[in-house]
């Protein structure tokens, strides 16, 4: 039996939910995610001012599913979408999908303002937070 293929883009909080969702569902479930881990922002500037490590805030994503049949998991980083075809353009291949979903986060808004944008630090990732640190 043909399962529907659903393409979550994404390991954040949105793309995991998601996949923790589905991992019971009949659908094939296929995680793609350029970290082979999620990290929990809330408490990144913990990391930054030394009160946690970075592994405190970090969960490998095959961990999470390492019981569910249904969810598999991609370390790789997107280079298109051809919508015709149903098909997502990888730098590790293409795969053909029914569903796909983009839930790749956000990125820092400097409003527009370049001293912003050169001077501030960014804290979205465990090596920004210890840029900080450090």
């Amino acid at each position: 039996m043909l399962h529907k293929r659903i393409i979550i883009v994404g390991a954040g909080f949105a793309g995991l939910r998601l996949a923790q969702d589905l991992r019971k569902s009949s659908y094939e479930v296929l995680l793609i995610d350029k970290n082979n881990y999620h990290q929990f922002q809330p408490l990144m500037y913990q990391v930054a001012t030394a009160r946690l490590e970075p592994s405190s805030i970090s969960f490998p994503l095959r961990k999470v599913f390492q019981y569910s049949k249904n969810v598999r998991i991609r370390i790789a980083e997107v280079l298109g979408v051809d919508t015709a075809a149903k098909m997502l353009k990888t730098d590790i291949g293409d795969y053909h999908y029914d569903y796909l979903v983009m839930a790749q986060g956000c990125k820092t808004n400097y409003f527009g303002n370049a001293s912003l944008e050169k001077c501030a630090f960014p804290m979205k990732s465990v090596p920004e937070a210890l840029q900080l640190r450090n």
